[in-house]
């Protein structure tokens, strides 16, 4: 869930923040906080409602409009006041959320049809139905709109001719009755399932055709509703008290801004229940006491990180010049320096996802002679006589790495010239075409499939004037035709093969220069309950309850893990 944006960067601040260690005094080594949790819970197993949880995210939102959202923080804001037909459970696989059950599909694949909840009613009491997934969707696929998720839905008969203005309404979604929606799609996409669960399908309520804004009154279905935001400072969400099954907390304090040392002080302080991004001396730190090992999660994330080339802009438009790039950035020094942080990487598919391949011959690979050599095929054997400019947030973080990245595109006669944008400023620019000439970026999963990655990050229909996916906005027809094959190709194992070969091509075409693979570490609170890192969605808190009242933290005690979801 949810890139270059997971979405900008969908997880942008993982790795940079995996770095952020190295620059200045970490949270593990400030003075004066416990060397234990703060507090304790009351220790009563039984779930139960009440209190307040408190999270924070490393950068300001962005939005809270499920159809423009397309970053980590902001989805998971999202995900409070929203939610989908489907889901994903704590394992994984597509279940059934605001639909009753999972959708029928015709033999053929080309016809999906999904029956809804009758006991579902939005913020304001007005009734969740079928006229609703049509409104939503077609304010998702207004062009004027400009979602970035538009491409995601073109698999539906009429998607592309409504977005482009050539017709009134989606000749392939078509509202049964009024708990009954069915989609036909112009070709039998293996995807759409995992596309209806993404964030961008989440209904919203759609007024007079045109939606509420989100930021003033923001209409979902969820569990939580929007109370107040400070823009910048912190959101504060409060429970719907509509009988629905499952226990929470009260009320949600979203934080922002809230990143590296300081998430870190602050959770020792017991004043954040949940931390996301520690640095790498703080992972560390935490690894070496005992007592958070039952409050700690580490696993590696289905999530690449890169440099985004943009190729309508030259040099970089030339496959030499890009090339040259990628074999010069030297991928083991940051391995060596994020302690644990991330695994190197030489192609856009993560290890977890089909179609990587490990000994793929035409992976990216730290090689000095092959970036000189790939400098002379373009023309440049001294170097480049321009600069290029790299565009960054202004995350300490990202200065480090634009440091190191200047030094290794020395080597090869490119300077840099770097840009620091603040994080919604760095969205905007570059998702917009000829604006950004070189830029971090990174891209953990919406859904488990290698299209994910592939379709989104590089097929040429995934380029827009602003908020394009495709922020190198390269094109490749070769690529596009093996991606569309790819997409409705039932044969699990073809299937397979088609996006391998699709992943060899990018490798070497060098959009991107694939840097890392994340390893994440996440650590709660003891009275945290029914909190894990869920496989798909980044800080999913919508169903955690806390063990109150809470108390100190005994000295000597050891801490229990939270009741398993």
């Amino acid at each position: 869930m949810r890139s270059t944006s997971k979405r900008e960067l969908r997880r942008s601040g993982l790795v940079l923040l995996a770095l952020a260690g190295l620059c200045g005094v970490s949270g593990a080594a400030l003075p004066g906080l416990p060397e234990t949790p703060r507090y304790a819970g009351h220790g009563d197993p039984r779930p139960r409602d009440g209190g307040t949880l408190v999270v924070g995210i490393g950068s300001n939102l962005r939005t809270l409009d499920p159809h423009i959202a397309y970053d980590s923080s902001s989805i998971t804001a999202v995900r409070l006041v929203y939610e989908g037909l489907l889901d994903y459970d704590d394992a994984g696989a597509l279940v059934p959320r605001l639909a009753r059950a999972m959708p029928t599909r015709s033999a053929d694949g080309l016809e999906i049809v999904f029956s809804l909840r009758t006991d579902v009613r939005f913020h304001d009491g007005s009734p969740f139905t079928a006229d609703d997934v049509r409104a939503s969707l077609e304010r998702l696929l207004a062009h004027d709109t400009g979602s970035p998720g538009a491409p995601f839905f073109f698999s539906i008969v009429g998607a592309l001719d409504y977005h482009e203005g050539r017709a009134r309404h989606i000749a392939g979604l078509e509202v049964r009755d009024a708990h009954t929606v069915a989609f036909r799609l112009t070709s039998a996409d293996q995807t759409f399932l995992n596309v209806m669960a993404m964030t961008f399908a989440y209904p919203m309520k759609v007024r007079a055709g045109r939606a509420l804004r989100p930021d003033e009154a923001a209409l979902g279905t969820g569990p939580y509703r929007l109370v107040s935001w400070e823009r910048g400072v912190a959101l504060r969400f409060e429970r719907v008290r509509d009988g629905r099954e499952g226990h929470r907390a009260d009320v949600i304090h979203l934080h922002e801004n809230l990143g590296g040392d300081l998430a870190t002080a602050r959770f020792r302080a017991g004043e954040l229940d949940i931390l996301q991004g520690a640095s790498a001396y703080d992972r560390r730190w935490f690894r070496e006491r005992p007592v958070f090992a039952a409050l700690r999660s580490e696993q590696a994330e289905v999530a690449v990180s890169g440099i985004t080339l943009n190729c309508e802009l030259p040099p970089l438009d030339d496959v030499h010049v890009r090339r040259a790039i990628a074999a010069a950035v030297d991928r083991g020094a940051r391995v060596r320096m994020a302690n644990g942080a991330i695994v190197a990487a030489g192609q856009a598919l993560p290890p977890a996802l089909p179609g990587h391949d490990p000994d793929m011959r035409q992976a990216q690979r730290f090689d000095l002679d092959r970036a000189r050599a790939e400098m002379r095929l373009a023309g440049y054997p001294n170097g480049l006589p321009e600069p290029i400019r790299l565009m960054t947030t202004d995350d300490p973080a990202q200065r480090l790495r634009a440091e190191m990245l200047q030094q290794d595109l020395a080597h090869i006669g490119i300077r840099l010239e770097v840009e620091p944008k603040s994080f919604a400023q760095y969205l905007e620019e570059t998702g917009r075409r000829r604006r950004s000439q070189a830029s971090f970026s990174a891209w953990s999963m919406d859904f488990p499939d290698p299209s994910n990655f592939l379709d989104i990050l590089f097929h040429s229909r995934s380029i827009h004037d602003e908020n394009s996916e495709n922020r190198s906005f390269y094109r490749n027809p070769e690529l596009d035709a093996l991606l569309d094959e790819a997409r409705s190709e039932r044969d699990g194992a073809r299937r397979i093969a088609l996006y391998a070969r699709a992943n060899a091509i990018v490798a070497e075409d060098a959009p991107w220069v694939f840097v890392s693979y994340p390893n994440t570490m996440e650590l709660w609170q003891p009275y945290v309950m029914n909190y894990r890192p869920h496989p798909i969605w980044s800080l999913d808190v919508r169903d955690v309850w806390l063990d109150r009242p809470i108390r100190p933290f005994a000295q000597g005690a050891r801490a229990q893990p939270g009741a398993a979801p």
